[in-house]
């Protein structure tokens, strides 16, 4: 089996972490990011400049990092992809990507001849009917992946959604047979994945991440946004912390965020019969103090902070940061890695 990196680029940070798989046992080999250049590097007129900057902070990481190994697993952004189920009466292998294509004329809000499908069998029922989850992503958008690997000197394995790697984390970490709701928070957008019985089955990007809390205490505060931020992960949404200004502050964006899970865990409840379990939080925003305890106080569901590096062996190598406390930013990274390893 060949063991894979696995590389995370986002808005805020590029986050690497490379694995090893010896025996059933996942081992840590490195594990590292650095910042993602301010530069518009998937769309615009300047497009293969901002590739190449992002591609030299990339090298610079990896070689930082002293990663031997070319090959890599990356994903697409949420916000930039079309995710949907679909269901499908009894095909065979060879019929799935023609119906599959016909039912993308309703979805796909691009001309079919301009963007790549794929597709999971993730369920067949008694009478042969299909459940399918579909992703489109844009030509052009792959093209720009493509292109920014091939700069860094790397080989790309494979392009997968980010649904799709977090599922292996659920699934390692967290439960193979519940229901699970996860968000994902990013810098700019928080992705909303549900995920039950180990498979998905829904997905939602939402245009809040931290930087939408770190600019409502900015403006609400009167502070520039590195003092915001500060602010925001010393305190964050706990009642006692300077008489609460921080967390009345961050709250309306909160229940804004707070909603939108809701109106996911109903799609979820109304899709799959049941309500999500867990809700399970990811990414940097995720530690935030009070968080989770604030959305269990709103939504009335357990929440669990992800600790994806719970059943990885990190012993062996110098790690710069608390995996307990900080592994969750890296959860995608890690989801990424772990290709083919469960």
């Amino acid at each position: 089996m060949s063991d894979f990196i696995g590389v995370d680029v986002g808005i805020g940070s590029i986050k690497v972490v490379e694995l090893n798989k010896e025996g059933e046992e996942l081992r840590l080999v490195s594990i590292g990011e650095v910042k993602t250049p301010r530069v518009d590097w998937r769309k615009g007129d300047n497009k293969d400049k901002a590739i190449g900057e992002v591609a030299k902070a990339l090298k610079s990481l990896l070689s930082d990092l002293r990663l031997r190994k070319k090959q890599v697993v990356a994903c697409l952004p949420e916000d930039e992809i079309v995710s949907r189920l679909i269901r499908l009466p009894p095909l065979k292998d060879s019929e799935v990507r023609d119906a599959l294509r016909f039912e993308a004329e309703t979805f796909v809000p691009y001309p079919l001849s301009e963007v790549s499908l794929d597709y999971e069998v993730i369920e067949t029922d008694d009478a042969g009917r299909l459940t399918i989850f579909a992703i489109a992503a844009r030509n052009d958008l792959v093209a720009s992946y493509v292109k920014l690997f091939k700069m860094a000197g790397l080989e790309l394995i494979a392009l997968e959604s980010p649904a799709v790697a977090f599922r292996r984390i659920v699934n390692s970490s967290v439960s193979k047979t519940a229901g699970v709701m996860l968000v994902d928070m990013g810098e700019k957008y928080s992705d909303l994945i549900g995920i039950n019985k180990g498979n998905v089955y829904f997905t939602r990007a939402m245009s809040v991440g931290g930087e939408s809390l770190t600019r409502a205490i900015s403006i609400n505060l009167g502070l520039d946004m590195a003092s915001a931020d500060e602010y925001k992960k010393a305190y964050g949404l706990k009642e006692m912390e300077l008489e609460g200004k921080i967390k009345d502050s961050i709250l309306p964006v909160f229940s804004s965020m707070a909603e939108e899970v809701r109106k996911a865990m109903a799609h979820f409840r109304e899709d799959q019969g049941k309500s999500p379990e867990i809700l399970v939080l990811s990414g940097g925003g995720a530690s935030l103090p009070g968080l989770a305890e604030e959305f269990t106080r709103v939504l009335g569901i357990e929440v669990q902070v992800v600790q994806p590096f719970l059943r990885i062996d990190s012993s062996r190598i110098k790690v710069p940061f608390n995996l307990s406390s900080e592994g969750c930013r890296f959860s995608l990274a890690l989801g990424l890695a772990m290709r083919g390893m469960v």
